[in-house]
This record gives C-alpha cells, structure tokens and sequence, in this order.
C-alpha cells in the first residue's frame, strides 16, 4: 500500500490490507450460491457438507492482541462524531451522504493529502484501515463507508473487539438473501469467502497443504498463485465433482484448532452481523 507501512499496518490490523488484493473470480462465486442451503446454514455437494467456521475467519484474519469480545451490534447515534474524532475529518457534514454514511471520496482525498505532506502519524494508518473496514469487511452501496461498519470500526478501535465473528453472519446473512431470493448482490467480504473456498477445495495444493500455511503470509502467497481462469459453468461442475476431487473438509492449518460447536446445549451458534443476526451449526458438518 503506498499509504501506510505494511509491516507496521498488520501489526495493529491484522491481514485486513491483504484481503483487498486478493483477486477473486467471481464466476467461482456466483457457482458457489447455487450449492448453500439456507435452512442449514451450509454448502452441499453431493453427500458433503461444509461451512466456513469462526475460527478459519480468525486465523485467516490474525486480528493482532484483540481479546475474546465479539461485536454487538451498538446504537449509531454517536458513531459518526466519533468516526470523524477517530481520523481528524473536519465537518460532520462534509464528509456524509444523506442516507448518513462516510463518502469514500472524502476519506480517499484525505489520505491523498495526508501522503503528500508527510504525515505518518497515527490518523493515517486509521484512515486506511477504516477504508478496508467499509469497502471490503463489510460493504454496503458503491462510494459509501455505511454507519454499520464504522461502527464496528469504532469499537475496534475503543474496545478492541474481534470483528470476525460480524464477517462471518454478514456472509451467511447475504448467503441466506441471494439464495432465498435468487438476486442480489454479496453485501459481504466476498475475498473471504473465496479464499476459504479454494482452501478447501484445492488443498493438495503446496500453498494450503501446510500446518504453517497461516504463518507464511497466507494472502499474499495465494495471491501470487497462478489459478485457471475458469467461467460459471466450470466452477459449477467443479463444485458438482466434490468429494471426488482436490477436497479436505479441515484445512492442514486448522488441525490443532478447536472450533465452537454449540452454544450451550444449543448446536446453533449465534452470528451477530452489522446488518442483522443469524445462527449457524458447525457440529452438523463435522466429520
């Protein structure tokens, strides 16, 4: 990133900056929608089913000296003026849409500036992250940082939270939605969402037959992957192929990793998204 020192910016927000390099194909998700079952919250190929955990998002995410606190959804009614405290913005109101979200355009013209006359400071390294925050983590309409993941961004910042487990219901959430309703578009991290899949499924590969994988800066050697350019179709009989193919249900590097499989004595966990709440039952595609 030209903005911001890389090794620096990881140390404090984890592989967030990786995610946004990530290419993904998006014929690979577009055929993945057709395989989720939104009754049991999970993906199914013929008799294997499958569902990105908690934990794969954690460890592919490494969020630095963040503590076991997840996200709960906060009111918004200060959120903007301490957004705009957070990374010296200026004006509310020069910096919001109507609707009550962050303008991109202001938030990019600010770090532009910020670039040029050398300042290094903390506000700079904010700034990004809070772009990442609302353009890839949790993205709304196109040009928009919504309040709901500045939100989460606020309590990152105050309270150190775990924003992963947000990630996650934002996914299953959009999931539910696209395939419910056979439209829309993925309001989630869909670079997540890609990388967890082709982990699984392309797992003989020497880039995810790894215990280390998580430790050898997973994003950027999949990044520098050469993968088949393949179209909808192709990706579907791929899918349509499993378990017959390159397929693991556990990643090499979640072996020694313990996963949430209930909550209580219920097998549904709960997921608390920035726009809306939904469960998932890990326990149910354990093998």
């Amino acid at each position: 990133m030209e903005y911001v020192d890389e090794t620096l910016f990881e140390r404090r927000y984890g592989r967030i900056a990786q995610i946004m390099k990530l290419h993904v194909q998006a014929a690979a998700i577009k055929a993945l929608l057709n395989f989720w079952d939104p009754n049991y919250r999970c993906f199914t190929f013929g008799n294997i089913d499958i569902t990105p955990t908690l934990e794969e998002y954690e460890r592919i995410l490494d969020f630095p000296n963040v503590s076991c606190r997840i996200y709960r959804r906060r009111k918004f009614e200060d959120t903007a003026s301490e957004v705009v405290s957070l990374l010296g913005l200026g004006k509310i109101s020069q910096c919001r849409v109507a609707e009550g979200g962050f303008k991109w355009k202001v938030i990019e013209a600010r770090m532009k500036k910020n670039a040029e006359e050398g300042k290094l400071g903390d506000k700079r390294y904010k700034l990004v992250a809070f772009a990442i925050f609302g353009l890839v983590l949790f993205p709304s309409e196109t040009g928009v940082i919504s309040l709901e993941a500045a939100s989460v961004f606020v309590e990152y910042e105050h309270d150190k939270i775990n924003p992963s487990s947000a990630i996650l219901g934002e996914t299953m959430l959009s999931l539910n939605h696209c395939r419910t309703h056979g439209k829309g578009a993925m309001r989630c991290c869909v670079p997540m969402l890609y990388l967890w899949i082709i982990s699984h499924i392309e797992a003989p590969r020497d880039i995810f037959n790894n215990f280390w994988w998580f430790d050898l800066r997973p994003l950027k050697i999949t990044i520098d992957e050469i993968w088949k350019n393949w179209d909808e179709k192709a990706w579907r009989d791929k899918y349509a192929a499993l378990p017959s193919s390159n397929f693991k249900w556990k990643a090499p590097w979640m072996n020694n990793v313990i996963c949430t499989m209930s909550c209580g004595s219920k097998i549904w966990v709960p997921l608390i998204g920035v726009t809306g709440y939904i469960s998932y039952a890990p326990a149910l595609v354990t093998r």
